[in-house]
């Protein structure tokens, strides 16, 4: 039972400690806040664009805009 309690808290541990790596329109890499940001981001408008991590809700809340959003890392 110990064992697998500790089993358990390792891979809690493990799974929540890696941040989202993303790319940034510069051609450069960001590494994002874990438990803020959990999408990597492509936002194209008439006149903004940019790559960065961000927040999937506001990917659902775009408007007049194209926008590409991934959990995965340097998938945008």
């Amino acid at each position: 039972m110990r064992t697998t309690a500790l089993l358990i808290l390792l891979v809690v541990l493990a799974s929540t400690g890696e941040a989202l790596r993303c790319n940034t329109l510069d051609g450069g890499t960001e590494e994002c806040i874990p438990g803020i940001y959990n999408v990597c981001v492509h936002y194209k408008s008439e006149d903004e664009e940019y790559k960065s991590c961000g927040i999937q809700e506001e990917c659902e809340d775009a408007e007049g805009a194209t926008v590409l959003c991934c959990p995965e890392d340097l998938c945008n």
